[in-house]
This record gives structure tokens, C-alpha cells and sequence, in this order.
């Protein structure tokens, strides 16, 4: 399959490049009442002579230039070249073998002060005309599939990039809108449009720079300015519906997924629904979909989890393939938007997730010690079930042209019923056993988190300024019962423990932050930023640990000495002062200062209490110059509650935790490096970025390894710590004819120098990781896709002591997809993975494989519907493998998959924008 791929690639590579195209025509546009005025930006369009489809385009750069490759020689072409506010220019032209090269010279055009006959002539349309500082596309010059929605569209315009996430760029410059007909659509979330409205409803594509965005900051220098995309409709929507149905089945074990998502909208109200179920490890929607049919994005996202595998959480709630091992998962959820006649916009929003885990986990760890290595394995298995809920809201209001209110309530609720079983095993470098144990346990945790945010802001008249002020109350309740029952050996000498014990930890935080954000304009040069975060905290952890009774067989045996309650009460504050001073027109320089302060109390019931009472005075300064910018922050945080309860963790009796109430805020210093451009003229897109940071009185675990194996860590202090990284990337787009070429490479790196204590011996660890990497993208005409991806990791660790053994691994990962788009509306697909790692800790398969396959049917009008019949995981590699460096150990971790299964699942594509419900190419009258 590799080899396929790869040939398929090649042979496509060289079509690209030895196809017989190399005729061009040249020229220069011009002013015809003033020679010296050139033309840009103009666009000329090629055409076969009798023929109006459109071949090529190409615009004119800066000095009205233009040159037009790949054409085919013994072709007749007709030129037709528009510029704004100036007449249409036509000439046919004629490339032989004998004369494939024309220059047309300087070609003049006149003012043109009646457009109608231009525009009945509907064959000659431009592809893009630049009117001022607009930019309009003529969509029917960009063919795309009958299925195809405006992200497909947009994807074929020159200087336009679009994100894994969704995100957009128009020649470098982030897409901050996309309206509809001039107007926000679906509460003014832009992946809605770009995502599900048809692209053959699109008469035009307008891109224009961010009015708003200037307004709010007059210095925004033109190629930081966000850009407003505005779609042209053929004919106005006020109504519709869009969405997808879908469910399957399929082999072994009963593999299933269904599910559904819709949103209705009429004027200005849109309602949301979506519900889904399976057994196949996946989401049941992208977080696209969830994010913008589902409407979760526009009531507010507090918290995001997602893994490599594609599966995520939102606010909480898992929306199905967000762990490892073998899961079921279930969800449902509605929301509601409008838009009130006084311009007020509300969203209210309810989802529900449950999901059901089987998680098999083998992990070997080896560590360098001077005494000899010590090896460790484990063996995991876990069986994990939650559900969550989620209920929240979001209030708008325009309270006047220039002050906007924000009101959004939020409540999350989350329980989780976990059983599982820990085997574990250590060895010393001879392969001696120096412990074992099993390790059950049971956990039961009822969590609630509260909270309401309103965000307050103000613009001043004549842009001198913002204010804006946020406002945050929240609680939260972690309830959790931790039962585990242990049997711990140890060889050095023989001893036995058995442990049977309930942790009872019950943690109650809640808190008020308050955020103000002054902005002030001086001058023409200068202006200040004046900003304060003041944060109130009010937490309690509990913690009671009982003995199982011997007789009545009941937790009610309490142990003083694992058993504490830490209160913590007190103020944080953080606050910032910069005046910015725009030296020039690219040069911008910002000196600030930053003052923090923490005052906490923190008591307990059996330790004596302590106060927390420490501020942090340092400067700031950023500097900008045209696309490069440099920033130095600092920071100041307080260790986690959990780090300073002075009891011991020991639910795993080999690895005991024990807590440091002694422990001191860390600081840190940043330095932040960027720069990106994008070169319009040739579609380049490149950016380095780098990040420097220097951590005293940062928190380590302190370790020390008894002869027998068991491990005990405590948080401690130290001071330097440094981590670097920084990375390079370049993108080149070639749109042409029917060909679209993705061209990348870059590489990312990461350096930690961090200290490692173990048995009190300190040492300084190097940790450094290079990856670079290499991609390419082709479609032929949407005929053909081939994508594929390289990354080499170069991993090695080093140490100061002679006591641990520095450690070197390569890693290899390449990801290919071919789609191949068939006669009698038939699709094949495939991808294919190979993960491989030279580094060996148990002997364990370093070459990992994934193979995908896939075939679809469309069938109904605009393809709307899909029978696609999937084989999953083709070499049976139900493995997922995972190796890591961490202070003096590398760690080589292993979770179960589904491994080897197929499926056949029929989608329906629902996609009604006010035309005509029902008729026999529809189902559910959509």
C-alpha cells in the first residue's frame, strides 16, 4: 500500500512538471491619458478562442506587469483584461512552437464611464477585479464539486489558506468575519457559512480590511489588519435548514455509530440539535460541527481537552473519542440564538455526554541510577464511565454605539464510577525482583462548578481609547470516594502490606476575579495601558482517610495522620502599566512594569497554620518592526493547594507522594519572538517563532529510591530551570488551471534544562527534542487528492551527573491519503500511518502500521447522499504506542485499541437555504 501511494504520488508529481505547457504572454497595463500611471492589481483573464470557460488569470503586481505561464502552444487564446473604473480591453492572441513566448508591450486602457455593456457580457466575466480596497471574486470562475460547500470555494482562490481548525488567511492576513449579504449570519460565527452554505448559492466573494478592528486600534499597522469576507448570495435566504444524518454497522463485536445534527434558522432566531452514539473510539461530530452547527462556540468554551486520535472535550464533556482503549459514547445536546428587535443577541445551550471506558495500558520504565538501572512495568486495567452535563448562556447587549455588556451563566456537572486494577513489578539492572503489587480500586466523584462571567466594555469617542472590565463568581465542588485495596511485596528484606482504605477528599473552591483594561491615547505617538487582575480565593481540601473495619467490614477506622483539612483565604493581584510609543511607521516600542502581590492564609487542622504573604516587582517591554515582534514578561504564581497538603499520597504504596507546606511562589521570566509574512507575489507564507523562559523557586518532585523499590517523591524548590523553543515553517500554495500544490516543511524544536534529584543527588537535565518536518498537498481538478507528511524526531537527554545515563531515540512518523474520485459517483480513500522508534525498553514492536480504507457511494441531488463502506485498522494493529523522557527515565507506554473492523454507514446531507421542501430527491422533506 506504501509503495502504491507512493508511485501514485510520483507520477502525479510528474505530470505537474513535464506536461507540455510552455507558451506565456507578457505585457505591461498603463494609463492611455497618462503613460507614466501604471495599472495594478488588474486582472487578465485567458480564454480559448470559442470557448468561455475560463482557462487562466493572472493580476497585474505593482508596476502593472504581468506574465502568464503554462499555456499550450498551437492554441489560440482571447485576452480579456479589466481593471477598475477603467474599459474592458480584448485581444486575441495565437502561441505557436515556432513563437511560444508573446509580449504584448505596454497595452493602454481608458477610463470607462458606462459599465453596462460589460456587464451583459456574463462569458467575460473576470475571475477578480480590486475595486479600492476591496477584493472580489467572481465565484462561477472557480469550479467546484456539486457537493461542495464555501470553505470548498474558498479554498480555490488565490492568496486564500485554510486551517485544520477552520481558521482563514487572505494573502497573510486573518479573516476576523464572514458576513452574508453585508449581514452576520447564525450568530456571526463564520465557520457556520463557510461550512454549510452551498457553494453554488455564492455570486461573489468580497474581501476587505476590518473596519472595526482599525477603529478599535488607530496604530494597527495594514498587515497585522484582520480582513471581513462578504458573501454575495444569488438570491437572498431568510430561512432554512442544514445538517446530517447518518448510521451504520458493522463487524466484529457489533460496531456501530449513529447520529444527527440540525440547525433551523428563520430571520434572526436559529435553533440547534444534535444527539449521537457508538462503539468505535470517535466523536460522533468534528468539533467543528459542535462548535458551530451545535452552537457550542457561541455561548462560550471554558475548557478544551483533545488527544491525537481526533477525539475532544468541551466544558467538560466528552464528545466521544477522547481516551485511549475501547469506549462507548453517547451525547445530546440543543441550543438557542436570536437576535432582538433592540439588537440584543441570546444563546442559551444544554448538552449531555456519557461515555463508557475499557482502557488496557502496559507501560515499561526504565531509570538511570549510579547504583544500576531500575527497571519497572505495569499493567493497567481500567473500566471508567462519566456523564456530564452542561447548561449555560450568553447575554449581548448594545447598550450603545459604543458600549457592549456581556452576561453568560455557566453550570457543569460531572459524575464519574471508575473500577480498575494496577499490577506492578520492579527490577534492579540484574533483573532481580525488588517488589510487586496489586493494586484495586474504586472511585466515585460527584463534581458541580458554578459561574457567571459579565464583561463590561466602553470605546471613547474619536478612538482616544477602551475600557474594559471583566467580572468572574465561581465555585466549585469536588466530591470524590477513593477505595483501593493493596497487597505490596517487597524483596529486600521479604515483607508483606496489605492496605484497605477509603480516601474521602471533598474540595470546595470558590472565588470572585475582577479584570480592568484602561487604554488611553496620548498622542499621535504615544498612549497607555493600564491593566489589574485582582482575584479573591476561598478553597478548602478535605481529606479523611478510614481503615476497612476487620468486623463489620465498613470504612469507619480514621487515621489522624492521613487525614487534613486545608483552608486557604486571601487576594492575589497582578497588574501592569505600559506606555506604547509608535517611533515610526513599522517601529513600535512598549515599556511597562509589572507589580504583583499574593496574600494568602492557609490553616490546617493538625499542622500549624502559615501565611503566604510575597510581591513581584519586574519590567516588561515589546517591540515591534513591521512583521517581527519581540516581548519579555514575567510572571508570578502560587504552588497548587495540593502540592502544600502536608499528607502523604500513598493509594499506590511503591510510589508515595508526600506534600511540602513550605513551598514559595515561582517565578518566571519570558521572552516571546515572532515573525510572519506573507509574500502575495509568489504565494509564500512563512513564519519562525521563539520562546525563552527562566523559572526560580519552580517546583520539582524530589525523589528517593529505597534498596527495596519503593519510591517516595516531595515537591521542593529550585531555582533555574530554562526552556527553549522556537520553530520555522514555510508554505507555498500553486493554484493553477485545475491544479491546487501544497508545498511545507519547518521544523519545530523544544530544549528543557531541568533538575533532577534522586536519592540527593541533583543534576541538571538536558532535554532537547528536534523535529523537522516535510509535506506535500496535490489535487488534480478534485479528481485526484494525494496528501502526504514526514516527521524525524531527534530525542536525547543529557546529564551533569555521571550517576544518571544520558539516553538517545529517533523517532519516524509519515501520515499519506489518497482520494480518488471515480466514475458512477464512486470515492476511494485510504490513509496510511507509519509510527516507528528506535528507542527499546521492553523489547517491545518499534514499527507500528495503520492502514484505512474506504469506499463511498454518492447518489441524490448535489451528492447530498453518501453509502460509504470503511475498513478500519486493514494490518490489525490494535496498539497505540507512546515513549517519553521524563527527568532520568524513559518510559515506553502501550493502550488496546478496536484493531481490525469494518463498517458501512449512510449519511444524509441536509442542506435547505430557502428554496422549495420536499420532492422525490429529498428525505424528511429537506
Amino acid at each position: 500500500m506504501k509503495k502504491l501511494i507512493l508511485c501514485l504520488f510520483f507520477f502525479a508529481i510528474s505530470t505537474l512538471l513535464f506536461a507540455q505547457k510552455n507558451g506565456s504572454i507578457t505585457g505591461i497595463l498603463a494609463d492611455s491619458a497618462n503613460h507614466k500611471t501604471t495599472l495594478n492589481y488588474s486582472t487578465v483573464s485567458v480564454y480559448k478562442v470559442g470557448d468561455s470557460v475560463l482557462t487562466t488569470y493572472k493580476l497585474s503586481d505593482e508596476k502593472g506587469s504581468f506574465k502568464i505561464n503554462n499555456l499550450t502552444t498551437g492554441v489560440k487564446y482571447r485576452l480579456v483584461i479589466t481593471a477598475w473604473q477603467y474599459g474592458t480591453y480584448r485581444k486575441e492572441v495565437e502561441l505557436t512552437t515556432q513563437n511560444p513566448s508573446v509580449n504584448l508591450g505596454l497595452i493602454y486602457l481608458s477610463t470607462n464611464t458606462n459599465n453596462l455593456d460589460d456587464v451583459n457580457i456574463v462569458a467575460e466575466r473576470p475571475p477578480v477585479i480590486v475595486r479600492k480596497d476591496t477584493i472580489e471574486f467572481n465565484a462561477e470562475s472557480f469550479k467546484t464539486l456539486p457537493s461542495a460547500v464555501v470553505e470548498d470555494l474558498l479554498k480555490k482562490l488565490p492568496g486564500v489558506a485554510i486551517a485544520a481548525d477552520g481558521s482563514i488567511q487572505v494573502n497573510g492576513k486573518t479573516v476576523s468575519k464572514i458576513l452574508v449579504d453585508g449581514k452576520e449570519f447564525f450568530g456571526g460565527d463564520q465557520q457556520i457559512a463557510t461550512k454549510n452554505l452551498p457553494a453554488n448559492i455564492i455570486d461573489k466573494i468580497q474581501v476587505m480590511d476590518d473596519k472595526e478592528a482599525k477603529r478599535a486600534d488607530p496604530d494597527l499597522l495594514a498587515v497585522n489588519t484582520p480582513q471581513v469576507i462578504n458573501l454575495k448570495l444569488k438570491r437572498a435566504i431568510k430561512q432554512g435548514a442544514f445538517g446530517k444524518l447518518y448510521g451504520g454497522g458493522g463487524i466484529p463485536n457489533g460496531r456501530y455509530e449513529a447520529g444527527g445534527i440540525m440547525s433551523f434558522f428563520r430571520d434572526t432566531t436559529q435553533v440547534s440539535i444534535l444527539g449521537y452514539g457508538n462503539n468505535i473510539n470517535k466523536p460522533g461530530f468534528s468539533m467543528n460541527d459542535v462548535m458551530r452547527i451545535g452552537g457550542m462556540d457561541r455561548t462560550g468554551v471554558n475548557s478544551m481537552m483533545f488527544n491525537s486520535d481526533g477525539g475532544y472535550a468541551l466544558n467538560g464533556i466528552s464528545f466521544g473519542g477522547a481516551s485511549s482503549g475501547i469506549q462507548k459514547s453517547a451525547g445530546a445536546g440543543a441550543n438557542f440564538n436570536t437576535l432582538t428587535k433592540k439588537g440584543a443577541k441570546i444563546n442559551l445551550k444544554y448538552f449531555f455526554g456519557l461515555s463508557d471506558q475499557e482502557n488496557s495500558t502496559l507501560t515499561d520504565s526504565r531509570q538511570s541510577l549510579g547504583t544500576g538501572d531500575l527497571l519497572s512495568s505495569t499493567n493497567q486495567n481500567q473500566l471508567n464511565k462519566s456523564y456530564n452535563h452542561n447548561i449555560s448562556g450568553r447575554g449581548e447587549f448594545k447598550l450603545d454605539s459604543l458600549t457592549q455588556l456581556i452576561i453568560s451563566p455557566s453550570v457543569t456537572i460531572n459524575n464519574i464510577r471508575n473500577n480498575g486494577v494496577l499490577l506492578t513489578e520492579t527490577r534492579d539492572i540484574n533483573n532481580a525482583q525488588l517488589n510487586n503489587g496489586y493494586n484495586q480500586s474504586r472511585t466515585a466523584g460527584d463534581n458541580m462548578d458554578y459561574q457567571i462571567s459579565t464583561n463590561f466594555w466602553k470605546d471613547f469617542k474619536k478612538n482616544k481609547g477602551s475600557l474594559n472590565t471583566t467580572l468572574n463568581l465561581t465555585r466549585k465542588n469536588n466530591f470524590v470516594d477513593y477505595y483501593n485495596n493493596t497487597v505490596s511485596n517487597f524483596y529486600n528484606p521479604n515483607t508483606t502490606q496489605i492496605l484497605d482504605q477509603l480516601r474521602d477528599n471533598n474540595i470546595k473552591n470558590q472565588g470572585i476575579y475582577l479584570s480592568v483594561n484602561f487604554n488611553r491615547t496620548l498622542s499621535k505617538k504615544l498612549s497607555l495601558t493600564v491593566a489589574t487582575n485582582a482575584n479573591y480565593l476561598d478553597n478548602e481540601n478535605a481529606l479523611a482517610t478510614f481503615y476497612k473495619g476487620p468486623t463489620n467490614q465498613a470504612y469507619d477506622i480514621a487515621v489522624p495522620t492521613l487525614s487534613q483539612t486545608v483552608n486557604q483565604q486571601g487576594y492575589k493581584t497582578s497588574n501592569r502599566a505600559s506606555l506604547r510609543w509608535k517611533i515610526t511607521k513599522n517601529l513600535t516600542f512598549q515599556p511597562g512594569v509589572v507589580f504583583n502581590t499574593i496574600n494568602l492564609e492557609n490553616g490546617f487542622t493538625s499542622y500549624p497554620s502559615f501565611n503566604q504573604n510575597f510581591t513581584f516587582l519586574a519590567p516588561s517591554a515589546n517591540l515591534r518592526f513591521k512583521d517581527f515582534s519581540i516581548d519579555y514578561t514575567p510572571s508570578f504564581r502560587e504552588p497548587d493547594v495540593s502540592y502544600i497538603q502536608p499528607v502523604a499520597n500513598n493509594t499506590n504504596p511503591l510510589y508515595v507522594q508526600n506534600g511540602n507546606p513550605n513551598l514559595v511562589p515561582t517565578k518566571t521570566h519570558q521572552i516571546y519572538l515572532n515573525l510572519y509574512k506573507y509574500d502575495v507575489k509568489h504565494t509564500l507564507n512563512y513564519n519562525a517563532y521563539g520562546n525563552a523562559s527562566i523559572d526560580n523557586d519552580a517546583v520539582i518532585m524530589s525523589r528517593t529510591i529505597a534498596s527495596n523499590g519503593l519510591q517516595t517523591s516531595t515537591p521542593i524548590n529550585v531555582d533555574g530551570i530554562i526552556r527553549l523553543n522556537a520553530g520555522l515553517n514555510f508554505s507555498k500554495d500553486i493554484k493553477k488551471d485545475k491544479r491546487q500544490i501544497t508545498l511545507g516543511t519547518g521544523f519545530y524544536t523544544n530544549f528543557t534544562r531541568n533538575l533532577v534529584q534522586v536519592n540527593d543527588v541533583r543534576s541538571y537535565a538536558k532535554i532537547l527534542n528536534f523535529n523537522p518536518n516535510i509535506s506535500a498537498k496535490i489535487n488534480l481538478n478534485d479528481k485526484l487528492e494525494i496528501s502526504t507528511r514526514y516527521n524525524l524526531g531527534i530525542n536525547n537527554s543529557r546529564y551533569d551527573d555521571s550517576y544518571f545515563t544520558n539516553i538517545n531515540y529517533f523517532t519516524h512518523l509519515s501520515d499519506s491519503e489518497l482520494i480518488l474520485r471515480l466514475p458512477k459517483k464512486l470515492v476511494w480513500e485510504t490513509t496510511y500511518r507509519i509510527n516507528y522508534n528506535t528507542q527499546t525498553v521492553a523489547g517491545f514492536n518499534n514499527k507500528i502500521q495503520i492502514w484505512n480504507a474506504a469506499l463511498t457511494y454518492l447518489f441524490m441531488k448535489n451528492d447530498r447522499a453518501q453509502l460509504k463502506f470503511s475498513v478500519n485498522d486493514i494490518l490489525n494493529t490494535n496498539t497505540r504506542r507512546y515513549v517519553t523522557i521524563t527527568e532520568n527515565l524513559i518510559r515506553d507506554s502501550r493502550y488496546n485499541n478496536l484493531g481490525r473492523h469494518a463498517l458501512l454507514i449512510f449519511t444524509y446531507n441536509i442542506q435547505n437555504f430557502g428554496g422549495k421542501v420536499g420532492g422525490k430527491e429529498t428525505f424528511f422533506r429537506f
